[in-house]
């Protein structure tokens, strides 16, 4: 990639980082290097860009599918040529799954079970003792037309109850520091209007504590939850 493409992106993605990180649950986990740092946005595999560079917060709907409940949203998103062919796409889990079972004021304690993560034969499940768990690696191809565009499987035994899940990790990318806490919040099974409840609790109450990451700080907290605005 020709050093003036790579500062047009740096300038491009630099200017993004000026918006709130409130703005959007949708899209894929979208990753670049900023200042020698993984940055997360909205990425859009269609339109092969990423916006909203400062997102911490993502949603997406989970099914039933034979034996587990099933998602492979969000993908990751990472913009042809972009970072140096080969490098290495990795992440951590943080803390635990937490769940919310979807009644009353929003309140997340530790899940029952676990979730899995998996692509192609690798695979990682969040831990019960809410230690860090380090994820896999995935190779960046340069060439890759259109961008890089890959989708994790994301699954729960289906004996586990509907309701919303919240998942927690970071993102690495070869020669960078490691992104914020990026916090995936799951719909299995209930009303999209509960999720969204679900959203804007975690966007609002602990996104700005970032601390607050732990099972035992995050089975205290509760909040009335107000409705998403149009």
């Amino acid at each position: 990639m020709k050093l003036s493409a790579i500062l047009a992106t740096s300038v491009i993605a630099s200017m993004a980082l000026a918006g709130d990180g409130h703005e959007h649950e949708g899209g894929d986990y979208g990753l670049a290097i900023i200042d020698g740092t993984v940055a997360v946005g909205i990425g859009d595999h269609d339109e092969g860009v990423i916006s909203d560079f400062g997102e911490r917060v993502f949603g997406a709907d989970m099914a039933v599918s034979g034996s587990n409940w099933f998602a492979d949203e969000p993908g990751i998103f990472i913009e042809e040529a972009s970072l140096p062919d080969n490098t290495q796409v990795s992440f951590t889990l943080t803390s635990a799954l937490m769940y919310w079972d979807g009644t009353g004021a929003v309140s997340f304690s530790q899940a029952a079970d676990a979730m899995s993560l998996g692509f192609g034969p690798a695979s990682v499940m969040t831990a019960f003792d809410n230690n860090p768990v380090a994820g896999f690696s995935i190779n960046f191809d340069a060439d890759q037309v259109g961008g890089f565009d890959e989708h994790m499987d994301y699954t729960i035994d289906s004996s586990a109850p509907a309701g919303i899940y919240l998942l927690a990790n970071t993102f690495s990318l070869s020669g960078a520091a490691d992104s914020d806490v990026i916090f995936t919040v799951f719909n299995a099974g209930l009303d999209e209007e509960i999720h969204d409840e679900a959203i804007e609790y975690v966007e609002s109450v602990l996104v700005p504590t970032p601390g607050a990451l732990g099972v035992f700080a995050l089975a205290g907290l509760t909040a009335t939850s107000r409705r998403r605005r149009a």
